[in-house]
């Protein structure tokens, strides 16, 4: 209880700093900018393409999840990510993104599919197969899986730490604040307000957990 309180409080003000950070940040052109904190909008372009494991569409970046139900609540079984090398352009030039390592929020729905699969299924063997996952403790009847693409032509915002990389710029991996999103700057503020009451509730929860623990244990 005492560490998932640590743990939560800890989530829940590194999302809201990043939701101020976002809000106070103006975009920046990309032949504008300077070493430093920036948001940046321009079009996903990339070198090769890749297959997204379930809906199988050609593309520059992918996540899937896949979550069974325990205990009344969705556990996390894999969580799998692939990207090719990547940049915004917004005409001006080119800031190189790290997909693979960012916070990648993916909102519109034609770049996003969920469903079920039954367990055991071939469906999900493949796909099982295609992340290149070891999931242990599979026990149905079903699983949910999430999945998110983003593609070539995408009109993104990219927010983070801005470093040299040559003649040219990127958003640095070095950094804690490193945000790409479909989303406009107020929905991804808003998401993140919500993820920091999400971890701040998750936090009282286990404030409390610990507390009785303690009663518990003096009582004994």
């Amino acid at each position: 209880g005492a560490l998932t309180f640590v743990v939560a409080l800890f989530q829940a003000y590194r999302n809201w700093r990043l939701s101020r950070l976002i809000d106070g940040t103006p975009p920046t052109a990309i032949s504008d900018l300077s070493a430093g904190l920036h948001e940046v909008r321009g079009a996903l372009q990339g070198d090769g393409l890749l297959e997204s494991p379930f809906s199988r569409r050609p593309c520059l970046y992918w996540r899937l999840i896949l979550e069974q139900r325990r205990r009344n609540q969705w556990e996390t079984l894999a969580d799998r990510k692939g990207s090719v090398r990547a940049w915004l352009d917004d005409g001006g030039g080119r800031l190189t993104l790290h997909l693979d390592q960012a916070d990648v929020i993916v909102g519109a729905s034609q770049r996003t599919s969920d469903g079920i699969l039954g367990f055991p299924s071939s469906d999900l063997t493949e796909l099982i197969g295609r992340i290149g996952a070891d999931v242990e403790g599979l026990a149905g009847p079903y699983l949910r899986y999430h999945e998110e693409v983003l593609v070539a032509g995408d009109r993104l915002c990219a927010m983070g730490e801005v470093n040299a990389d040559g003649e040219a710029w990127e958003l640095s991996t070095a950094a804690e604040t490193q945000v790409v999103s479909d989303r406009n700057e107020a929905e991804v503020v808003k998401f993140q307000e919500r993820l920091a009451l999400r971890w701040i509730g998750v936090a009282m929860i286990g404030a409390l957990v610990a507390a009785a623990t303690t009663l518990l244990d003096q009582a004994g």
